[in-house]
């Protein structure tokens, strides 16, 4: 929401619309209906007024986003509201919502929570009951707990029973959130569940491992539902675009991973999933195979972290052989422009051989095939981007140009490599908008060797500034450096 705030540039009084007479119908009645099957909902199109917008949004979830910040006249019914904060994917989008959500209680309390604003009362003097304790909707009373949680976890005294139970209640109330969203099993996180589902993994594995060193009375029956709800939600999120993750949900969807991936808690699982109808579809086998899981650390960039779980995954009995490990590895690395991590790779092939039986480094079980997903590729994304840049770039400064400046914001802000495969483009559209395209790539980029291969390819404007040209310079050094591999990232 911030940066499409930024690139639409605010609406005058002029675009205010009148009142609505009547409300668009939702996605669901026009499927319903079957008048819109052979019409895109979203069309790439210029948008010249608020009604035009308004209309869209009743298709699109994107538009229904930008409605608020566009058209700030409008009055939202509460279906609307949920879909406008189901798409925002940071803190700074979700805090303007807090207040456009006074009459919406629950949905208020998922913002709050999502931001960890603070309660307007005071702490209480110990937490509520885990196991026990009524916990939605989220409102000041839960608030206070949580914030008296997150205070006892920063405490180097705190017992480990009392942590326990800290991120047992911290755990539930995450996980309780997401399933108020109301988004189906199975289906693509959006951006609003994907910011509560790292707190979620980050709490519900760390209740596990503290309770399986230490059993706490009254939360066997917590930890079992735990591990179930930590597979579910990791399963929703396999089937979730990862290119755009906050920090915390990169790092916890893979530690959540590797916790539920061991023995005794892939085990305990399919036990419980035979005792209770309701778990019997779920299994560490929904997971998305390994190359994916290849990729996803790649593109989050935890490059040692994929080099020590090849290793592992290949040496490992009856595993796939160091071999065809080393052969993906070596095609993610030169795939995404990382062979300065080549020479790195091949030392830890060698420590491999030596402590791996000569019998586990050929070919062993057959490497999984990469699965389709469920979420457009860079180059789709980037398509998307561009005709939409097409629109701004064909309008003068109207309210047409600002909506199609925010959606291909949208489009961007978390999908740092269909930003990188626009840049890539030389035509005049993109030239046009680079300040706007560098800042969003600024705002992402990793220091990777890719998205440094593109700023200094788009070249400087003449008479840039001493500032301009030092950087500039410095990135054809560390271009050139990095080219002949005499340092990783």
């Amino acid at each position: 929401m911030s940066a499409s705030l930024a690139a639409s540039g605010g609406c005058g009084d002029e675009d205010q619309p009148a009142p609505r007479a009547e409300r668009a119908a939702p996605p669901s009645a026009a499927s319903e209906t079957g008048a819109d099957q052979a019409v895109d909902p979203d069309p790439v199109e210029a948008v010249p007024d608020c009604a035009t917008l308004e209309r869209r949004a009743g298709h699109s979830d994107a538009d229904l986003a930008l409605l608020p910040v566009l058209c700030p006249g409008l009055t939202l019914d509460h279906g609307e509201l949920r879909r406008v904060l189901l798409a925002a994917g940071s803190a700074a989008e979700v805090a303007p919502l807090v207040a456009a959500l006074d009459a919406n209680a629950e949905l208020q309390g998922l913002a709050r929570l999502a931001i960890l604003d603070r309660a307007s009362q005071p702490l209480p003097s110990e937490l509520p009951d885990p196991a026990t304790a009524l916990l939605t909707p989220i409102d000041d009373r839960i608030l206070a707990a949580v914030e008296l949680a997150h205070a006892q976890l920063r405490s180097d005294e705190l017992e480990e029973e009392q942590r326990t139970r800290a991120h047992a209640f911290l755990a539930r109330v995450y996980m309780q959130g997401l399933q108020s969203l109301g988004v189906g099993p199975g289906r693509p996180l959006p951006p609003f569940a994907r910011l509560l589902a790292g707190p979620a993994l980050l709490h519900g594995r760390s209740f596990c491992r503290f309770y399986w060193q230490r059993r706490v009375g009254g939360l066997e029956r917590l930890f079992a539902e735990t591990e179930l709800d930590l597979l579910a939600l990791l399963i929703d999120l396999e089937n979730t675009d990862h290119a755009g993750d906050p920090a915390l949900l990169a790092v916890e969807r893979q530690r959540a991973r590797t916790y539920l991936e061991r023995k005794g808690p892939s085990a305990r699982i399919a036990r419980r999933a035979q005792q209770r109808p309701e778990a019997r579809a779920l299994g560490t086998d929904l997971l998305l195979p390994f190359v994916h899981e290849l990729d996803r650390l790649f593109d989050h960039g935890f490059i040692d972290l994929a080099l020590d779980r090849a290793m592992k995954r290949g040496a490992e009995a009856g595993g796939y052989g160091l071999d065809p490990v080393a052969a993906v590895v070596t095609e993610d690395l030169r795939e995404r422009d990382l062979r300065e991590y080549e020479r790195r790779l091949a030392r830890r092939i060698e420590r491999a051989r030596r402590t791996t039986p000569s019998s586990r480094h050929g070919s062993g079980r057959e490497l999984e095939p990469e699965l389709p997903v469920e979420w457009h590729d860079a180059a789709r994304v980037a398509e998307e981007a561009h005709a939409w840049l097409r629109v701004a770039h064909e309008r003068g400064p109207d309210f047409a140009r600002r909506h199609a400046l925010a959606r291909a914001v949208r489009a961007l802000e978390r999908r740092p490599d269909a930003l990188l495969e626009l840049l890539a483009a030389t035509d005049e559209v993109v030239r046009s908008h680079h300040t706007l395209l560098f800042a969003l790539l600024d705002a992402t980029d990793d220091g990777g060797l890719a998205s440094l291969r593109v700023q200094v390819g788009a070249g400087w404007p003449p008479g840039d500034s001493p500032a301009d040209h030092d950087a500039r310079v410095r990135r054809r050094f560390a271009l050139a450096t990095r080219d002949a591999l005499l340092h990783p990232r």
